[in-house]
């Protein structure tokens, strides 16, 4: 989505939005788009003043849906903002991109409401909780890995404080070979010794 698109947006936007941004990447024209939708009704003219924000109601679930259809997108595609962008699912309830997919998933519930009765309807619409993955599970992969980042890059900084260190050592010891006057055939030696080294 583009600069001026980010920020809070209404789901009905965030599906014009997208609407327009996936039709234009499967570089459909409007024409296109409207016979893919396969509906006399749903013409050139509707569809552009949908994707404008021009037309009084916001796009149906049915043609949502049809529409997901058309461009070979899942539906979700349609419903989810780019990550810079925070939808409005309900008053004073925003969430990113990410949260908006959890929550549309089945994943996690959202603060305000009741998490016993979103997880039963959620394992009840969805299935056995087969490829889902517990709340305080996810929470605690994260919190481990994110451990375990942290242990890397600290490691990481210290294997290149260490590298750092003996770099200076192996050329201040050619350095100092040099001004003292070492023949050039010493010093490719000296220098090829320190090369087999490294491997």
């Amino acid at each position: 989505m583009t600069s001026e698109q980010l920020g809070e947006a209404t789901p009905g936007e965030v599906v014009r939005l997208r609407l327009k941004e996936i039709r234009k990447k499967r570089r459909l024209n409007p024409d296109k788009a409207a016979e893919l939708y396969g509906d006399p009704a749903m013409s050139t003219t509707v569809l552009m003043n949908i994707e404008a924000g021009r037309r009084r109601t916001p796009v149906t679930v049915d043609e949502l849906m049809r529409f997901a259809y058309a461009l070979d997108v899942p539906p979700e595609a349609l419903l989810v903002p780019g990550t810079d962008q925070q939808v409005q699912v309900a008053p004073g309830v925003v969430v990113d991109a990410t949260r908006l997919l959890r929550w549309m998933r089945g994943e996690e519930a959202l603060n305000g409401t009741d998490t016993t009765h979103y997880e039963a309807v959620a394992a009840g619409s969805l299935g056995p909780s087969e490829g889902r993955v517990p709340q305080q599970l996810r929470d605690e992969f994260l919190t481990r890995a994110q451990a375990a980042f942290d242990g890397f890059f600290a490691d990481s900084d210290e294997i290149r404080r260490k590298t750092r260190q003996q770099v200076r050592e192996v050329l201040g010891e050619v350095r100092t070979a040099a001004t003292n006057g070492v023949p050039a055939d010493e010093l490719i030696t000296m220098i090829d010794g320190f090369l087999d080294r490294l491997g």
